[in-house]
């Protein structure tokens, strides 16, 4: 099992180091866009007299976001002297291993509590919408349910199918289920996907618990310390409401979060006690994943990489030196990969039996990466038909497209590269904002216009498209704010007592950071991973209120904190203040530049677009919703 106290070396101080850096840059720059601008899907009204959607920007008040932190920041005060007057109550009742036991069996039922709460709130906004699947997920729901008729129209020239053979895994996954809940009984699927996301809270909580790992601990339990901690969590995921809408949204992005998630947590207990049968379990999650989105090979690398790291500690830093343990986790490696091979071929073959053909080989993947870095109706790097132009262009012959691909990506690349400031930097930039700055992730955009098989209550309705869905955004755009600055807050106050371990998903985050900044892009394909910073978010708030209860306490004279105990007298100490000041002034600085409001202080309303009436639905706004 991992013990902390062997991993304080050079090597892990390094990787630990630069992937705190990494994600500390990244979140940074979302904060800046979250704090000095807000995205959302509009209306453009064009020449012709049409209506197209696009997402715009309005300005945002830095000011306000920073009192509402402070706000917040007063409450958890309150509320950790609260918890402590409490805690001081059982202590005089029972001992310490009373109170370890109180704790811990109030902390399973809280969980189980709050569970069961996700279940009932998810399940009744389902029951209460019965919303038929739209866009995307209309299109694949809808070929599964061909399917069932005989129908394999979807494979013929130019089709669905015959473009995105990838796609077949999610459709083969509705076509099985339709045998359990009917043909046609989109709302049962729906309830299905009520339970992945109880799953997905449930593994994040769980996950969270290793955040009580400090240096010089093992994480054999790991989830269960810090019970306060993950019932905070869990509040957290409640509260911020945007994955829960996609519970209608009949695609990928849940199970396949969910069985990720399972390969996550699988992984960290494999390397908490070494069993082999977690390096099962995850290599089946992750296998199954992937048929449902291909996109989850996100997780894989990112699992591999810490799997990686743990190898190399072993064999060359490790004392007592186990190269079992190091070949196993290379081993882990190999059973991901071909768990992935694996399940895709098994899944390929099934759907070739039933549709009574060969799966086609589709487009060319590259195709996305020249489709992403382009403008598009909706937003930089969103669809514009490109994959598909290209492919009929090139009469569907893949090594043609990928050479007309490949030289159109290196066209625009040269004139990124050729105009960094007036092209490549703003483009990116926006693209940024397009996928991460829009307070819902869009989920109010893809439930509004979709029809019902029912009557949706008025006030239902008003959350999905009317006055209450202005306050939604406006709440959203504060807890966005609030999530970027508390994983800033735990990347820097567990920058050493934090272990590496606990960064997997972050580093997921960034993965898919990375991905999409140069796939298409949308922000219903960035919110699986934005969801993962709230446990950190929450540890990071934990820890900002632990911080100024130590800071008062040095400044009241209570104690010699060590916070104040001699801290001019260390040079690093000095040099790190020296540095935030001057980053610090940097940042301000580039906030009086033309790039900053190109960039980051995006504003719509200064090209003459009714932005802001349009999000907060004033002026001719106000009765069209």
């Amino acid at each position: 099992m991992i013990n902390y106290t062997k991993q304080n070396h050079l090597f892990y101080r390094i990787v630990n180091g630069m992937i705190r850096l990494l994600l500390a840059g990244v979140v940074f720059l979302l904060f800046l866009h979250s704090i000095f601008s807000t995205s959302f899907v509009g209306r453009l009204f064009l020449e012709d007299g049409s209506e197209q959607e696009r997402t715009l920007n309005i300005a945002d008040s830095p000011l306000r976001h920073l009192v509402v932190f402070a706000l917040l920041t007063a409450a958890l005060l309150v509320g950790r002297k609260v918890w402590k007057v409490l805690g001081a109550g059982r202590a005089g009742q029972a001992g310490r291993q009373g109170r370890k036991v109180y704790g811990a069996g109030r902390g399973d039922m809280v969980f189980w509590g709050l569970t069961l709460l996700t279940v009932i709130l998810a399940a009744s906004y389902v029951g209460l919408t019965q919303l038929y699947p739209g866009s995307d997920p209309a299109k694949v729901y809808g070929i599964a349910m061909q399917w069932r008729q005989g129908d394999f129209s979807s494979f013929e020239e130019e089709a669905y199918l015959f473009c995105y053979p990838f796609q077949s895994g999610i459709v083969l996954f509705f076509y099985l289920l339709s045998f359990l809940f009917g043909e046609g009984n989109f709302v049962g699927i729906q309830l299905m996907y009520v339970v992945f996301l109880a799953v997905i809270y449930c593994l994040l909580v769980k996950l969270s618990g290793l955040f009580g790992v400090t240096a010089g601990e093992d994480t054999e339990g790991f989830e269960k310390k810090r019970v306060g901690l993950q019932i905070a969590v869990y509040l957290g995921l409640l509260a911020w409401v945007p994955l829960s809408f996609y519970v209608t949204y009949l695609y990928g992005i849940l199970p396949g979060m969910a069985l990720s998630l399972g390969a996550v947590y699988f992984a960290q207990r494999y390397l908490a006690v070494r069993r082999l049968r977690y390096m099962a379990a995850a290599s089946v999650c992750m296998g199954l994943a992937t048929v449902i989105k291909m996109n989850c090979l996100i997780y894989l690398i990112a699992i591999a990489c810490f799997l990686v790291y743990d190898a190399i500690s072993i064999f060359f830093f490790s004392e007592d030196r186990n190269w079992k343990e190091g070949a196993a986790s290379l081993v882990f490696i190999v059973c991901m990969g071909l768990s992935v091979v694996f399940c895709t071929q098994v899944s390929n073959v099934a759907v070739e039996r039933i549709a009574g053909q060969e799966l086609p080989e589709g487009e060319v993947m590259l195709s996305w990466v020249v489709m992403g870095m382009q403008e598009a109706p909706l937003g930089p790097g969103g669809y514009n038909g490109y994959i598909s132009n290209v492919f009929t262009d090139n009469h569907y012959d893949q090594e043609l497209v990928t050479q007309a691909s490949m030289q159109d990506l290196q066209a625009i690349i040269a004139r990124m590269l050729e105009y960094p400031v007036d092209e490549g930097i703003p483009f990116l930039a926006r693209k940024t904002a397009f996928q991460w700055n829009d307070p819902t992730f869009i989920c109010l955009d893809r439930t509004r216009g979709r029809q019902s098989e029912t009557q949706i209550p008025g006030w239902l309705k008003s959350v999905i498209s009317g006055r209450g869905s202005v306050r939604l955004s406006i709440l959203l755009n504060y807890m966005q704010t609030w999530i970027l600055l508390g994983m800033l807050l735990y990347l820097i106050l567990r920058w050493r007592r934090g272990n590496l371990y606990e960064l997997m998903g972050a580093v997921i985050f960034l993965g898919g950071y990375l991905f999409h900044l140069f796939w298409e892009s949308s922000a219903s394909y960035t919110i699986p991973y934005f969801v993962l910073l709230i446990p950190y978010a929450v540890c990071g708030m934990a820890e900002w209120a632990a911080f100024l209860e130590r800071l008062t306490d040095g400044l009241r004279g209570a104690e010699k904190s060590p916070l104040w105990t001699g801290w001019w007298k260390k040079p690093g100490k000095v040099l790190g203040v020296a540095a935030v000041i001057g980053f610090c002034l940097l940042v301000l600085a580039f906030t009086r530049t033309n790039l900053f409001n190109r960039t980051l202080a995006l504003d719509d309303d200064r090209q003459g677009i009714d932005a802001s009436e349009q999000f907060y639905q004033t002026g001719s706004w106000e009765k069209s919703y």
